[in-house]
C-alpha cells in the first residue's frame, strides 16, 4: 500500500488543490460551496504540489509563484492578508521547504 499526502494551499479564498494527477487553482465563493477556476480560466498543474516541492530551484519556485496566482490577483488582494505579494511570497518558500513560513 502507498499513502499519498495531497496538499492544499489555502490562501484567503484562493486555494490551490492537489490530486494525484496534478493540482487546480480555485476561487471559492464567500459561501465556500461553489467556486470558480483560476480567474475564470481554468489553470491546471500537471504535477501534485508535493512532488514539485523541494525539485525546483529558487528561480524556478518564483517564476512559478507569480505566473500561478497572477490569474487569481482580484481575489487574493479582497481576501488574503497581505494580498498578492505575500501569497506569492509563500509560495515559493513553501516550494523550498523554507521553514520561515
Amino acid at each position: 500500500m502507498i499513502e499519498r499526502k495531497l496538499p492544499a494551499l489555502i490562501f484567503g479564498n484562493v486555494v490551490i488543490e492537489s490530486s494525484l494527477l496534478g493540482g487546480e487553482l480555485r476561487v471559492y465563493g464567500e459561501d465556500w460551496c461553489s467556486y470558480s477556476t483560476g480567474g475564470g480560466r481554468a489553470v491546471q498543474l500537471k504535477y501534485p504540489l508535493d512532488e514539485m516541492r523541494s525539485k525546483v530551484d529558487a528561480e524556478t519556485a518564483q517564476q512559478f509563484s507569480e505566473q500561478l496566482l497572477q490569474h487569481v490577483e482580484d481575489g487574493l488582494e479582497a481576501t488574503y492578508t497581505g494580498g498578492v505579494e505575500r501569497a506569492k511570497w509563500e509560495l515559493c518558500r513553501w516550494l523550498l521547504r523554507d521553514e520561515d513560513v
